[in-house]
């Protein structure tokens, strides 16, 4: 894949592979990636990877166990939270806090940032470039490496502007 748009302070991602046509090559690419890494691939990181491909919405760890654990119900919460964690380290997977809301998970092989209505919680993807003119004035002017992936800004979306 090409390198993370400029406003990714991670520099070039281990992700092998750009935006995919189907959930089989997001989940087969994010699998080479975790042994690329040296890590296992297990049954467990296999479903959980499906999950987050064919999930259009972020998905909390609460959610993600739900999910996981109707197909494999043997597999304890304390699984998934490391496995998140390993993936995350290995960049296969990014968080970001959406808001007031819990810590939400998603694929990293497409990079955005977030807009969330505080009225109605309605969470809008944005491209990284939305957060360029930031990144760089917060490098210039204070020396600080901004990851606009990792938080949310809040405001009123549309509808309910519109609604006041």
């Amino acid at each position: 894949m090409a390198a993370p748009p400029s406003a990714t302070p991670r520099g070039p991602s281990l992700w092998p592979m750009g935006r995919a046509d189907d959930d089989a090559s997001l989940v087969e690419g994010a699998l080479a990636t975790v042994r690329s890494a040296g890590g296992r691939v297990t049954p467990a990181k296999r479903t959980l990877l499906g999950i987050l491909a064919s999930n259009p919405t972020h998905l909390t760890a609460e959610q993600i166990t739900a999910l996981v654990q109707r197909t494999s119900p043997d597999v304890a919460p304390s699984t998934i939270y490391r496995i998140l964690e390993e993936l995350e380290r290995i960049g296969v997977v990014e968080h970001s806090h959406a808001g007031k809301g819990p810590t939400s998970y998603h694929l990293a092989h497409d990079a955005h940032g977030h807009l969330v209505c505080e009225r109605c919680g309605k969470t809008l993807e944005a491209p990284t470039s939305l957060f360029d003119s930031l990144v760089e004035q917060a490098a210039g002017t204070f020396g600080f490496t901004v990851d606009p992936h990792h938080f949310a800004v809040l405001g009123i979306c549309a509808d309910c502007a519109t609604a006041s």
